[in-house]
């Protein structure tokens, strides 16, 4: 039997009550001790019991939101096929080499001009910056973000 109101198995409710006259009726301090230890026992169960609860509400949760998220995912795949279209990627490529190329020529050391043509295939990587900005997007708030719910936060001791 469920209590409507809680969504508490009754017997676990009337239990609970039960131990909490008997703490009020105990004789000895032992007898109270074991008596709050039955009752945390059974606030543990109650609270399991309405965390599991709380799970069968997420696929309806999902549901209202899987839309949302589908509106939200549809077009972020459309850019990300526009940027690694073929054609950017090709140019994308030549531009990589082309760096390199130039460092070389200049004389640079075959090693700094590889780890600076890295550097700079990251810097002109549409997709890479997009994925790190909406990355970013998503730690904002309770992740310790720059941005949370109540705004920006200033920087501390070291940080930029």
């Amino acid at each position: 039997m469920v209590d409507e109101k809680m969504g508490v198995p009754k017997k676990l409710e009337e239990l609970l009550d039960e131990l909490v006259e008997g703490i009020r009726n105990a004789k000895t301090e032992e007898e109270v001790e074991l008596l709050k230890k039955k009752a945390e026992i059974v606030e543990d169960l109650i609270e399991t019991y309405e965390g599991d609860k709380d799970l069968e509400k997420i696929p309806a949760i999902m549901d209202k939101v899987g839309d949302m998220i589908e509106d939200i995912l549809q077009p972020l795949k459309e850019l990300l096929n526009e940027l690694y279209s073929p054609e950017r990627v090709q140019a994308m490529g030549r531009s990589v080499a082309e760096f390199y190329k130039n460092l070389a020529e200049a004389g640079m050391d075959k090693e700094a001009a590889l780890e600076l043509t890295k550097e700079y295939m990251d810097a002109i990587n549409p997709g890479k910056k997009l994925m790190e900005m909406f990355g970013g997007f998503m730690k904002m708030g309770n992740h310790g973000g720059w941005m949370d719910f109540h705004g920006p936060r200033k920087p501390e001791n070291g940080e930029e």
